[in-house]
């Protein structure tokens, strides 16, 4: 028998908790890595004002009105956490000013709904997770696609865009005049 319960628990939940740090670690050096090229490679960001906390509330309810599909919220939930998009704002807020790129918070309200085509919403053209096929227009598109075409849509028109592109946008432009020349090789075959 063991005298000491928290040695114990200490020593049966270690092999639990390296794996899940090792993978949070993973998780946040993939959202380093990612924010930092959106903020480096684009003069805009634009990214859907999503109010996590309220998203991933408990589904339970209370004793007198409990909740249905609470299982269901809860894996949702899950999902939705491990995803970080808290995370994600917190570095595009700090890294897109010290890129020189802007950050542009976009109403999330329809945008899965809406046509990025004729820009009708309707919550049946969502036909699955990955599929969107406009009830008005027949428009048909991935879904995650659409919904960033709705998204950059809805940035405020006072943002300065030029065919597609951001002015101030820190990628690299082409050279006007032609192709840029080959570069040369470092060796030669005689």
């Amino acid at each position: 028998m063991e005298g000491n319960t928290a040695t114990g628990s200490r020593r049966h939940s270690a092999p639990i908790a390296e794996p899940r740090a090792r993978q949070a670690r993973r998780r946040l050096d993939f959202t380093h890595k990612l924010t930092t090229d959106l903020a480096k490679s684009h003069g805009l960001v634009a990214i859907e004002d999503l109010r996590v906390r309220q998203m991933t509330k408990s589904a339970k309810g209370t004793r007198d009105l409990p909740g249905t599909r609470v299982a269901q919220k809860s894996g949702l939930n899950r999902a939705v956490l491990d995803n970080t998009p808290g995370e994600r704002r917190r570095q595009l807020a700090y890294k897109c000013p010290a890129y020189g790129s802007v950050l542009v918070l976009v109403p999330p309200a329809g945008t899965s709904q809406t046509c990025g085509a004729c820009r009708a919403r309707d919550a049946a053209s969502r036909v699955s997770r990955d599929a969107f096929v406009c009830t008005s227009c027949g428009h048909t598109d991935n879904a995650d696609h659409n919904a960033s075409v709705v998204i950059l849509d809805r940035v405020p028109a006072h943002r300065p865009r030029t065919a597609g592109h951001a002015v101030h946008s820190t990628q690299r432009q082409p050279l006007v005049g032609g192709p840029s020349p080959a570069p040369a090789r470092a060796r030669v075959n005689p």
